[in-house]
């Protein structure tokens, strides 16, 4: 008697079906096997020419681990510049005439090459301080090879590097470029504060009910902010990270807090004063024990005119105590 050894179909299916899914298991657990010991390698490095705007677009999707995998890829590039750079010093130090004259004049192309790697290794290092990598090596490194080291004793060939920089367009033209964008913001900005004080000035004239203190505290803050966001704008001209620079503010910021508590007070009591309006410039008031006519405040403090004295008591005493206004009378304009 002969069995049947034919499977029915839906055995085959299945047979099938399980065949497909072991040999999907099997690559998804050997890949990353296959995978073990191999490096990495950096995508951005792979035209050194890039752009600093477009380096700054290809590494902003990418993760912190990807982030140190490109600076390092970007770093030795780098150091291999700087390696070429050492050789060409060295080869300029032992010739004479027209081969020291031609190796200087190299050593000035390839300064301005590396000034420009630095600048690609930094737009790098700067995405990857901003997702949490640590950056202190890179930043160390950089601050090592960055500028152009001066030898006493070759006057000849330090003299040429240093004019060689300074007529470079990644040397000293780009920082006499700098210093005029900076100049200019600030000049800029300086003019763009007195246009919106003024504009904000003829804006809360129209405010019903507002004291002329209020007014005016609008006023400077708005000239004031104005100001501020220039002198950071100006700074980022000069290349300046402004990152590090906001974040110190802050943290001095915090510290002030509690170093300056009683100013905090001045300053809050000062605010209050300027909402609710108990006195406004050129009123006579009896604030603190102390009777006079106002006439100055800022948040800190109020000024007060009295016998021919001015009196400038902190705003926590005057909110704190008894306030009294009596009514002064206006000067009269004389012609």
């Amino acid at each position: 008697m002969v069995r049947n050894t034919i499977l029915p179909r839906a055995a085959w299916s299945s047979l099938r079906f399980g065949a497909v899914a072991m040999a999907v298991i099997t690559i998804l657990w050997s890949g990353p096997v296959l995978a073990e010991g191999e490096k990495p390698q950096p995508t951005t490095t792979a035209n050194p020419e890039v752009p600093v705007k477009e380096l700054e677009l290809l590494v902003r999707p990418l993760t912190k681990d990807d982030l140190k995998v490109e600076a390092n890829g970007w770093l030795g590039v780098l150091k291999e510049h700087v390696t070429q750079v050492g050789r060409n010093k060295i080869e300029a130090m032992k010739a004479d005439g027209d081969a020291k004259a031609k190796l200087l004049s190299d050593a000035t192309q390839l300064q301005e090459r590396q000034t420009a790697l630095i600048d690609r290794v930094q737009a790098v290092v700067e995405e990857l301080r901003k997702k949490g990598g640590e950056a202190d090596v890179y930043d160390k490194y950089l601050k090592t090879v960055s500028g152009i080291k001066v030898d006493a004793t070759d006057a000849q060939g330090s003299w040429k590097l240093v004019a060689g920089w300074l007529t470079s367009a990644e040397g000293g033209l780009r920082w006499v470029r700098n210093i005029l964008m900076f100049i200019l913001t600030i000049v800029a900005f300086k003019v763009l504060a007195a246009i919106v004080g003024t504009a904000i000035r003829k804006a809360v004239s129209k405010i019903g009910g507002a004291s002329e203190l209020l007014k005016d505290f609008i006023v400077n803050s708005i000239r004031k902010v104005t100001l501020v966001v220039g002198l950071v704008i100006a700074l980022s001209m000069l290349e300046v990270n402004i990152g590090p620079f906001l974040a110190a503010i802050g943290a001095t910021g915090f510290i002030l807090g509690f170093a300056l508590q009683g100013t905090l007070s001045n300053f809050a009591a000062g605010l209050m004063i300027l909402l609710y309006r108990p006195y406004d410039i050129g009123d006579s008031v009896n604030v603190a024990g102390t009777s006079g006519t106002v006439s100055a405040m800022s948040l800190v403090s109020t000024t007060l005119c009295a016998d021919n004295q001015v009196i400038t008591i902190p705003n926590s005493s005057i909110w704190g105590g008894i306030i009294t206004k009596g009514s002064a009378p206006k000067a009269v304009e004389t012609k």
